[in-house]
């Protein structure tokens, strides 16, 4: 989570950082989304797996941690636009409700909008898994691939490439994603026999290298077909599982790196909340501060805010609903 949302804060950051192998790492950060629904779908089949499991209580809690701090991230920058007429109110509303992304709005925190939906789909794809096992997985996974690659070949023969789907292609992109992190969830809450043995490592390292190449090739020769197409994130499907693998292995070796990605992964969502308001509000001074010191600021401001809103949550939220704030 820690590295996910710092790729995402990296990947929003205004201007270059004329660092060549940190500006592409950067041009792909989209891939911490990824990331965050992966290991979503992982965690949320051990959260219903436990046997006090309450729907009740899940619903509860997904609601009041993500919600709220919301709510009151759009009230504040609602408030600091000084703008209260009619077509601004009816905005926030449906930025609120979350019901303007799926309506064609687009919308900055579209994310919220996204795992809000997976969040309330996931107990019947849980259940309809305990019934049908692997068919089930594997027919939620192909359909959200189904919907991005037919997506992508309306784009391309009908509408000349043109991205008619808006925002919500980011979230249609996702599923097979999230659903995988699920599946890979039940492999390891399971118990499930599988040994990674030499070849097998190799062989998913080649596979997550060969989607890195093939997503360098295209970004670097057809950059607008794979953006409007929704075909930019088809690598990640790949790329992810291997990624926190390998992450995972680093944090274990690395007790120090583990410690500090481990705070920054508590405050995900806080820092997700205010840097995409942040980085917007600086788009207004790039004329007047030189490249590196609006990068950083807007990173050092991003912090500072969601540690203050961190601890109005943990202060003020988590004592009243008896929730603890989990990355």
């Amino acid at each position: 989570m820690g590295f996910a949302i710092l790729w995402v804060m990296l990947f929003h950051l205004p201007v270059p950082t004329d660092i060549s192998l940190l500006d592409f790492i950067k041009s792909i950060g989209y891939g911490g989304v990824d990331i965050f629904l992966f290991l979503s779908g992982f965690g949320l089949y051990f959260s219903m797996s436990r046997k006090n499991f309450k729907l009740a209580k899940y619903y509860k809690s997904r609601f009041f941690r993500i919600v709220p701090e919301f709510w009151l991230v759009l009230g504040i920058v609602f408030l600091t636009q000084m703008d209260f007429s009619v077509k601004s109110l009816s905005l926030l509303i449906c930025r609120a409700s979350t019901l303007g992304y799926w309506i064609g709005h687009q919308d900055e925190m579209w994310f919220i909008s996204c795992i809000l939906l997976l969040y309330a789909i996931f107990p019947i794809y849980f259940r309809l898994f305990k019934k049908y096992g692997t068919k089930a997985s594997l027919s939620f996974i192909g359909a959200g691939l189904s919907l991005i690659l037919i997506y992508a070949l309306v784009c391309i023969y009908c509408y000349n490439k043109k991205n008619f789907g808006g925002f919500i292609i980011l979230t249609y992109a996702r599923l097979p994603i999230f659903f995988i992190g699920a599946f890979f969830g039940h492999w390891a809450k399971d118990g499930c026999n599988i040994i990674l043995n030499k070849k097998r490592k190799i062989l998913g390292l080649a596979i997550a290298l060969a989607s890195l190449l093939a997503l360098t090739f295209f970004m670097h020769f057809l950059p607008s077909s794979l953006q409007s197409c929704s075909l930019a994130y088809l690598p990640y499907i790949t790329i992810t599982p291997v990624l926190c693998a390998v992450l995972a292995k680093l944090f274990e070796n690395w007790k120090v790196i583990d410690k500090i990605f481990t705070i920054v992964g508590l405050m995900s969502l806080e820092l997700y909340l205010c840097h995409v308001c942040i980085y917007k509000l600086f788009f207004v001074f790039l004329d007047y501060l030189d490249k590196d010191s609006s990068n950083i600021l807007i990173m050092l401001i991003s912090f500072f805010a969601a540690y203050a809103l961190y601890l109005v949550n943990k202060k003020y939220l988590t004592k009243k609903t008896n929730i603890r704030i989990r990355p």
